[in-house]
Order: structure tokens, then C-alpha cells, then sequence
């Protein structure tokens, strides 16, 4: 009778867990999803663009759950859970889109907007004085709003393999006034449903491996331990000090965005056209 040999931990399992433990701790804290933190991690273990997008969105989701439950954001007022509900509707058509324009886009130029945004919008909310938070009411223009603001940031999810929280956090700050900490709550509920979309399209078009799902699910399940420390600091900083480290953590994401300019993608450089499927053997 054959014996099945019990599976030991790879070096890429380590590596997948040893990162994913403070990219938690920055969801926890932020309310950020992580993903740009992520994906270079994904991308040297997986040496594959699309399979790396297809990780990011899983990981992303499972991390996504836990800080939504922790930091609250079933409790929020009804006000601002609408117009969470609207950001939702917005982004899954944009999420679902998103996964197959990553097919076919060349991803210089959309990199370098991307890094653009965050920059600016970072540069914004360290120099200049953010909108002092008040009592936020949902009407036909947050409606409005919310839905263009979320179909467009379901877009960039999609394209990259992101939560997208280092864009949809500065919009609710700056275009609809919420506090730090509120908007990183409810940016984390919100991110939920596009990612689940862009990692369905994705695994149809065959960018799941099972080496794809394992690391992501370790990085997400690592991740989970990293946002229950960093809401235990939450409870010890102010919204002033959320919005210095998330303008910081975009910096960081606006650089490294563009430091990836530099070389094409792995598929982009193995001549694989981007419309083209992706058939890498699995490790």
C-alpha cells in the first residue's frame, strides 16, 4: 500500500509568510489592502505577471475580510455604508474589465500614470491641509461620485492585481471629507467584492495555478495575524498620523511603480504577447 508523503514547507512558503506578516500589520493600521507590497513578492516566487495579479487578488481578499471585521466596518453609520454600497457597484463592472484590459495593455504607460496619481495625491495630503472631517450625508452627488470613483479605481484592481485602498482611501478623504480611519475601514469593505470579481475573471482565463492559490493563501492567512497587530495600534494613533503613514506608504508605492518602469514585465520580456494565454510549466 503506497504511503503519501506529507508535504514540507518550501523556501517559498517561508518567503510568502515572512512578507506577508508586516504587509498585514500596514492593512491593519491603513486600511490599505497591501497589494503593491505584495506583488513583488508574488512576482519572484511566481517569475509570472498574469499569475502574480491572480495571487495579489486572492491574498488581497482574504486580508481584505479580517480588516473590514476588525476595524469595525459592518458598524459604520448608514450614511457612509451607502455610500460604500455605491463604491461597490462602481468597481465590479471596473474590476471585471480591469482583468481583461491586464491581457492587453502594455504596462509602461499605464505604470507610469499610476505612480503619477499616487505621488501627487500623496504630496497633497502631506503638504496641504486635508478637509476637516465632518458629519458625512449620502445624497444623488456622493451617489454619483461614488460610483465613478469606484468604477474607476475597480479598473486599476483589476489591471494590477490590487485592492486599490492607496487610491480609494485619499478619494474619501479628500472628495467626500471622511476621517482617516473611517476611510480606511470603509475602503477595505469596498475592496472586497472587485477583488473577488478580478480573481474569478482571472482564474477563468487559467492564471491560477496551484502554486498561485498556495502562496496567495499563505500570504493572506499570514496577513490575517499582521492585521489583528496593526489594529491594536490603531487604537493608539490619530486620523492626523493614519494619513502621514498612508502618504508615505504611497510615496513608497509611487517609487517602487516606477523603479518597475525601468525593465519590462516578465511575460512583456519573454515575448509573449499580452493578449495571448500564459501556459508557464508549475514548478
Amino acid at each position: 500500500m503506497a504511503v503519501s508523503k506529507a508535504r514540507t514547507i518550501s523556501r517559498d512558503d517561508l518567503i510568502a509568510g515572512i512578507a506577508a506578516l508586516p504587509i498585514g500589520v500596514v492593512a491593519g493600521v491603513t486600511g490599505v489592502g497591501g497589494g503593491e507590497y505584495r506583488a513583488p513578492v508574488l512576482l519572484s516566487l511566481l517569475r509570472n505577471v498574469r499569475y502574480t495579479i491572480a495571487g495579489n487578488l486572492l491574498a488581497g481578499v482574504l486580508v481584505g475580510i479580517s480588516t473590514a471585521l476588525l476595524r469595525g466596518a459592518f458598524v459604520q453609520p448608514l450614511d457612509t455604508m451607502l455610500l460604500a454600497a455605491t463604491m461597490v457597484v462602481g468597481s465590479l463592472p471596473g474590476a471585471y474589465g480591469g482583468a481583461i484590459l491586464a491581457r492587453r495593455t502594455p504596462s509602461k504607460w499605464l505604470k507610469g500614470l499610476l505612480a503619477g496619481i499616487l505621488a501627487i495625491t500623496a504630496l497633497r495630503l502631506l503638504l496641504f491641509e486635508s478637509p476637516t472631517p465632518g458629519s458625512f450625508a449620502f445624497g444623488p452627488e456622493q451617489a454619483l461620485l461614488g460610483l465613478g470613483v469606484g468604477l474607476g479605481i475597480g479598473l486599476i484592481s483589476g489591471l494590477l492585481g490590487v485592492a486599490g485602498g492607496e487610491y480609494r482611501i485619499p478619494a474619501l478623504i479628500l472628495i467626500f471629507g471622511l476621517p482617516s480611519i473611517v476611510a480606511g475601514t470603509i475602503s477595505s469593505l469596498v475592496s472586497l467584492p472587485q477583488q473577488l470579481v478580478g480573481f474569478w475573471k482571472h482564474r477563468q482565463m487559467g492564471q491560477a495555478t496551484r502554486k498561485t492559490l498556495r502562496l496567495a493563501v499563505i500570504m493572506g492567512v499570514v496577513g490575517i495575524a499582521g492585521v489583528g497587530l496593526g489594529v491594536a495600534l490603531l487604537q493608539r494613533t490619530t486620523n492626523a498620523t493614519v494619513t502621514k503613514i498612508l502618504a508615505s506608504l504611497m510615496l513608497l508605492a509611487a517609487a517602487q511603480i516606477a523603479w518597475e518602469i525601468r525593465s519590462p514585465d516578465v511575460m512583456e520580456e519573454s515575448g509573449t504577447r499580452p493578449g495571448s494565454s500564459s501556459r508557464d510549466p508549475e514548478p
